[in-house]
Formats: C-alpha cells, sequence, structure tokens
C-alpha cells in the first residue's frame, strides 16, 4: 500500500526499565524518528507524480484525523509491541485479524500500480522531457510491474535495514530535487469535489503508521510519533503543492538524471512491496506458495493498471486501491480499539 512495507511487529515485553517508562532511552525524538521511517517512503515520489497538485486543507485534515486516530488506539496500548494484526486479533478475533491481513495484500497488490505508474512517469519525462508522457508512462509501468514481479519471484530477501534508510534518503533526495525545479508531472490535480475525494488516495502516503502507534503508557515517545506524523503531514503539503508560476524547467540532462533515479527507486519499491504482498499471501493460505503470492500481487497490480488505463480514468484512480484498503485497515483497528481484549484460553 504502500509508501513502504510494514515493518515486522516488535517483539512483546518491556525493553528496559528505563525505555518502559518513557524515559530519555525511548523519548520524543524516538517516536518521531520510528514514526518516519515506518511512514516516508515511496509516497514522497507517487504522491507528487500521480496524485498531482492537492490543496494544503486537504493534507492537513487527513493529518488531523490520524493524529486523533493514534490517540484513540494509544489509549488501547498501542500496535507497535506487537504488531496491528495481533491488536485487531487480540480484541476481534482471528476473523478480523484474517480480515486485516487480506486488506494488505489487496492495499499492496493494488498500490503497486500506482508506484509502477509513477516509475513509468518519471521514466517519460527523462526521456522527453515536456512531452506528452501519457501512454508512454503506462507502457513502462507494465514493463515495470513485470521486471518487479521478476525479481521478487527469483529473490526471496529483501533489502537490509541499512539498504532501507540509504533507500529512503535517496528518495528524499530525489523528491526535493524534483520539487525544486517545480514537479516532475502534472498528475491529476485536486479540485472541486475531488479535492475532498483525494483524502482517501492521501493515505499511500502514510501506509506503515498503523504498525508505529506507541501505548499511551508512553506518553514521551507518543508526543515524538504524534510530531513525526505532523512532519510527514508538513512534508507532504510542500511536495503535493502547485508549483510556482516562477518555478523553472529542469534541464535536460538533469531531468533525464532525475526521472531515471526516481524510477528506479519506484521501481524498487515496487519490488519490495510485492514480497510484502506475497508474504501476506502465505498468511492468508497457509500452504500457499510465496512465489504463487508473487504473481498474484503482480497480476492484480497488472489488472488494475490496464483496468484504469482502459476506462481512460485519471493518473490517480491505482491510488484508489491501496487508500480505500487502509481506510478500511484503520477503521478496523479504530473498532478493535474500542473493545477490550479477548480472553485467553487456556488449554489443560
Amino acid at each position: 500500500m504502500t509508501a513502504s512495507p510494514v515493518s515486522a511487529p516488535a517483539p512483546a515485553g518491556p525493553r528496559g526499565p528505563r525505555a518502559a517508562a518513557g524515559g530519555p532511552a525511548e523519548g520524543a525524538a524516538e517516536g518521531a524518528r520510528r514514526t518516519l521511517l515506518g511512514v516516508l517512503g515511496a509516497g514522497l515520489l507517487v504522491l507528487p507524480g500521480v496524485l498531482g497538485p492537492v490543496p494544503a486543507r486537504v493534507v492537513a485534515a487527513v493529518a488531523a484525523a490520524l493524529a486523533c486516530w493514534c490517540l484513540l488506539v494509544a489509549a488501547a496500548g498501542g500496535t507497535d509491541r506487537r504488531g496491528p494484526t495481533a491488536f485487531v486479533r487480540d480484541r476481534l478475533g482471528p476473523r478480523a485479524a484474517r480480515a486485516a491481513t487480506a486488506l494488505y495484500f489487496g492495499g499492496f497488490a493494488t498500490g503497486q500500480a500506482a508506484v509502477a505508474l509513477a516509475a513509468g512517469g518519471y521514466a517519460a519525462a527523462a526521456l522527453a522531457p515536456g512531452g506528452d508522457s501519457g501512454r508512454r508512462a503506462h507502457v513502462v509501468a507494465a514493463a515495470v510491474l513485470a521486471a518487479a514481479g521478476c525479481r521478487a519471484w527469483l529473490g526471496p530477501r529483501g533489502p537490509s535495514p541499512a539498504a532501507r534508510r540509504l533507500r529512503l534518503a535517496a528518495v528524499a533526495a530525489v523528491a526535493a530535487a524534483w520539487w525544486g525545479f517545480g514537479g516532475p508531472l502534472p498528475g491529476s490535480g485536486a479540485t472541486g469535489w475531488w479535492a475532498a475525494a483525494a483524502a482517501v488516495p492521501l493515505l499511500f502516503g502514510w501506509v506503515g503508521l498503523e504498525g508505529a502507534v506507541p501505548s499511551a503508557a508512553r506518553p514521551r515517545v507518543l508526543v515524538g510519533a504524534l510530531l513525526g506524523l505532523a512532519a510527514a503531514a508538513a512534508l507532504y503539503a510542500v511536495l503535493t503543492a502547485p508549483p510556482g508560476p516562477s518555478a523553472p524547467e529542469p534541464h535536460p540532462v538533469a531531468a533525464a538524471v532525475l526521472g531515471a533515479a526516481a524510477a528506479a527507486l519506484c521501481w524498487s519499491y515496487c519490488r519490495t512491496n510485492l514480497q510484502a504482498a506475497a508474504s501476506r499471501w502465505t498468511e492468508l493460505g497457509g500452504g500457499r506458495s510465496r512465489r504463487g503470492g508473487v504473481l498474484a500481487g503482480a497480476a492484480l497490480a497488472l489488472a488494475f493498471l490496464a483496468g484504469g488505463t482502459a476506462a481512460g480514468l485519471p493518473a490517480a484512480f491505482p491510488l484508489a486501491g491501496p487508500g480505500a484498503a487502509t481506510a478500511a485497515l484503520y477503521c478496523l483497528i479504530a473498532v478493535a480499539a474500542l473493545r477490550r481484549p479477548r480472553p485467553k484460553e487456556h488449554t489443560a
């Protein structure tokens, strides 16, 4: 769905007396760092390149709603210790947990249509700056999905934590460079009724938050998490803002380099997220293979991309899938937060 794959749930239990108390070992800075590392990712390139200009008030409204959601989940104990699926299972049972896993798979799979389309748009911008890149972007997007699927099929292992951090730094640098040139692509534009509807696709940029909410018993970490949420919102508001009239046109060489770099980064995230979709697929089917999950995820993403293209829908359409899945997942977690944990069954 994502902007970045959901991190594995942290092990349950305290992390030392000072950390459990929300002391210096686990303060506001740590909470903000975890939130930003969990949330930021491909969305820095996908949202500006596919969704297009979005009013800052829409970004602020989404962030405010997510902040309220975080407070509700934090009051129920948070999700950063055991993960959101276990959080739902403890309160709503295994069927609800299975529904959460299915939402993850659907969101990850359909989201790769948007990531691939962004890669196609950046590649087209690199090849023909300022030209009509619509058809070329869709052709490249299909190729990106196929190549990412093949790589995910062959390599079960994703990048290491250090490589993920380096990739995030590269994404931020490329996104900032494109922003400095006034934005790489026109996107769909969020005007009129679409400005309000853009709130759902925008949730693509906050995938990962569902597993990074600390307990209210650690107030400093919770404050840091909310600060990280606000920082991500400010970043998205800047990157998706309409370009100014005086924004310079990128030099063809700069456009080629930045476009190629952005396309390669989007491909990397597409591969990683297809691997994450395959993991959810195996969780859903038990005996299903990981490679079958890669095929299922890639096929669903390709069908989503082809359907939107055939229907002549705007470039932001592929974001509707992961956005809706994310919204449904967050609603499910909110319902779980309103319920008490189910009593554990004891066997003789």
